[in-house]
């Protein structure tokens, strides 16, 4: 049972590093099959759906969860302080995270109604518990939950300008200074 369950381990690390390199659709499940030494049926019997299959595994297992640097900030004792906890936690994220963040984002479009929704909730608990977390500070639920969507898409804007934009390389803007600017403004707000 244990070699099934690397096996197939070993198929979701393989196929989602090759939809990394080339896309989803610029993958086979030939590819992957050769990749890991195994049959296209040993794959096939592990994900009957196939490459979609191991795309659904890869979303499930291989984004991102970000919960535990939300939870890695609890420390923080002002709504300014959370956020430049959360921001430069985020911003030290390992870049092979954030590369498998990225691919999601240009897989998106492609991707059927199921894939999106394990997307989406991935997404809505980490909003979530931002909101939790900024409850703190924050008593009102509604503007806890605005103001945690507001981090967020400072997060993912600032990612994908800065890093799959590659603007850091062009910018002499430091993350640790729009951090502290944004902190400080949302702090000022609520």
């Amino acid at each position: 049972m244990a070699e099934r369950t690397n096996r197939r381990d070993n198929l979701v690390e393989t196929a989602g590093r090759l939809f990394l390199q080339h896309g989803y659709d610029g993958t086979s499940v030939r590819q992957i099959a050769e990749a890991v030494g195994v049959t296209e049926a040993a794959l096939y019997y592990h994900f009957k759906d196939g490459k979609r299959g191991l795309l659904e595994a890869v979303i499930g297992s291989q984004i991102p969860n970000l919960i535990h640097i939300v939870d890695e900030c609890e420390t923080a004792e002002t709504l300014q302080e959370f956020v430049v906890q959360l921001g430069e936690r985020l911003g030290a994220l390992n870049p092979a995270r954030m590369e498998k963040l990225r691919w999601m984002l240009t897989e998106f479009p492609r991707m059927t109604a199921h894939e999106r929704e394990m997307f989406h909730h991935k997404h809505l608990a980490f909003q979530q518990r931002i909101a939790s977390s900024v409850g703190r500070f924050v008593p009102d639920p509604t503007e806890a939950r605005t103001v945690a969507a507001t981090i967020t898409c400072l997060i993912f804007g600032y990612g994908f300008l800065f890093f799959s934009l590659d603007l850091q390389s062009v910018s002499d803007l430091k993350q640790a200074d729009i951090i502290r600017l944004f902190a400080q403004s949302l702090a000022a707000r609520t």
